[in-house]
């Protein structure tokens, strides 16, 4: 079985996940090739990995029919099913999968897409419950969404306390400072200003912390002008561009926050919590389905910059022993989310697929 995983993205924060989970797969038998847009890190990281990687960007994303080079390039590779991720993969495999007679399983990451992009694909893979119920809402047949939930590989992320030093050096962070980061694209579903105007609220309780803010896009610069209407500037790092590798930033803090108004799963919840750090999630879809409230970490209302300092401020005042307690929790619930029990959900999702489509 051949499966052609296709990303319209040439950077991604998911990459280096998603690259483990194809080297289980191919341990598992399933021979593979990823298609991807040229020059980011999802091309380079595969062929790092011995991933066969072909690089090509779409004439038009959204206007499947004059994408000429994809069935060109799918003939070629001669998959059994073509595996998309993002919409508009999702709208070219379909559009041509008809064409090729080759099945398209399209992943559901998101709550906000169209179901006009993914009415060519054969079956769905939802990330969450969240992304299931949203797109089945949309008129999506929910017989054939089945639920896979994102995975890591929980062994790359166990804390590094050399590097853990030497990056806190480099962000200007000192031996007293306690330190809260989040990550992701900079847009307004993310609600990274909502941390940031939940922390200045904290700093002026007195304790001695730093926001790290790690991630890239076009809210970059108003969330440098909040911080500095808030007072807050002296203490908010955020970094200078895209983060290709996320565990550096997670090993420099002491508690991982996701402020999201709408997030569809939140796979840095994930990798967060392999890296040991306490965790702070909104009820905003996916992120409620990895963490219960109390145990893995503590959940809060989205848009509530109030609810989220307090529970900062709950997790600075946690004893050792509640902090070892949640890491615990933290430890039994990740053994959900393995890159091994992914990869086997996958293959008889894949074996399903092809069953049917040649049944018919």
């Amino acid at each position: 079985m051949k499966i052609l995983h296709y990303v319209d993205s040439a950077d991604v924060t998911f990459c280096v996940p998603w690259i483990d989970l194809m080297k289980e797969l191919g341990r598992t038998g399933v021979d593979q090739a990823l298609l991807c847009r040229p020059g980011g890190n999802m091309a380079s990281a595969a062929l790092a990995n011995g991933v066969d990687a072909v690089a090509w960007k779409p004439f038009v994303s959204n206007l499947p029919v004059v994408n000429f080079g994809y069935p060109r390039i799918v003939s070629r590779l001669a998959p059994d099913i073509v595996h998309t991720r993002g919409s508009n993969a999702a709208g070219i495999a379909g559009f041509w999968g008809r064409f090729l007679k080759i099945p398209v399983v399209a992943i559901l990451d998101g709550t906000h897409y169209k179901k006009k992009y993914y009415t060519g694909a054969d079956y769905f893979t939802a990330c969450s419950e969240a992304a299931k119920n949203s797109m089945a809402s949309k008129g999506l047949d929910p017989r054939k969404i089945e639920v896979t939930y994102n995975s890591i590989d929980i062994s790359k992320y166990r804390p590094d306390g050399a590097v853990r030093e030497d990056f806190r050096r480099r962000l200007g962070l000192g031996a007293g400072d306690r330190a809260f980061v989040s990550a992701g694209a900079f847009r307004p579903i993310k609600g990274f200003d909502v941390f940031i105007k939940a922390f200045a609220a904290l700093r002026e309780r007195g304790p001695n912390v730093k926001l790290l803010l790690a991630g890239d896009g076009e809210c970059k610069d108003s969330y440098l002008r909040l911080a500095g209407e808030l007072g807050v500037s002296d203490s908010v790092v955020i970094s200078d561009g895209f983060v290709p590798d996320i565990r550096p930033w997670l090993w420099a803090a002491d508690c991982f926050v996701l402020p999201s108004i709408g997030e569809p799963f939140g796979i840095i919840v994930l990798e967060a919590m392999a890296a040991g750090l306490p965790v702070i999630v909104t009820d905003s879809g996916g992120p409620g389905e990895i963490i219960h409230d109390g145990a893995e970490g503590l959940v809060v209302p989205p848009r509530s910059p109030e609810r989220l300092s307090l529970a900062m401020e709950a997790v600075l005042a946690m004893s050792g022993n509640a902090i070892s307690s949640m890491k615990e929790n933290m430890k039994k619930r990740l053994e959900v989310f393995t890159v091994q029990k992914h990869a086997f959900h996958l293959v008889k999702i894949y074996e399903k697929v092809l069953a049917e489509y040649r049944s018919r």
